[in-house]
């Protein structure tokens, strides 16, 4: 597993697999917290090249979206949209811990917040 850090004191990071860790660093990612508060997720934006009253579109993309594309598994149906962590950890972005999920399938795999990696809690 490799970090990913997501602000500046290097404090909080997100993991990735070995297979997306060159990919990843090539953005700056940052903390976007659910509606709720409790979990973090690691994001980018990047502009799109649609133009709404004469500004480009930007989009956020999440970092376990992102990851789930890369691996090439496709989504089972059209009502698989959701990226599920399956530890429950948002910043656990490592492919073996993915899957596509629907919203209502995410809703019911929910489970407390997982306590956001610090670098004291990861093995080198």
């Amino acid at each position: 597993m490799y970090r990913i850090w997501l602000d500046s004191a290097c404090t909080v990071c997100a993991l990735v697999s070995f297979e997306d860790y060159e990919w990843a660093i090539q953005w700056k990612w940052q903390i976007t917290w659910d509606r709720h508060k409790r979990k973090m997720y690691a994001t980018r934006s990047t502009t799109t090249g649609e133009v709404r009253n004469g500004r480009k579109v930007r989009v956020k993309l999440y970092l376990h979206k992102e990851v789930l594309v890369r691996t090439m598994k496709l989504p089972p149906t059209a009502r698989h949209t959701m990226g599920d962590h399956g530890d429950g950890d948002s910043l656990n972005c490592q492919r073996w811990n993915l899957e596509w999920q629907t919203p209502s399938g995410n809703r019911r795999s929910a489970r407390p917040a997982a306590r956001p990696a610090s670098p004291a809690d990861i093995p080198f």
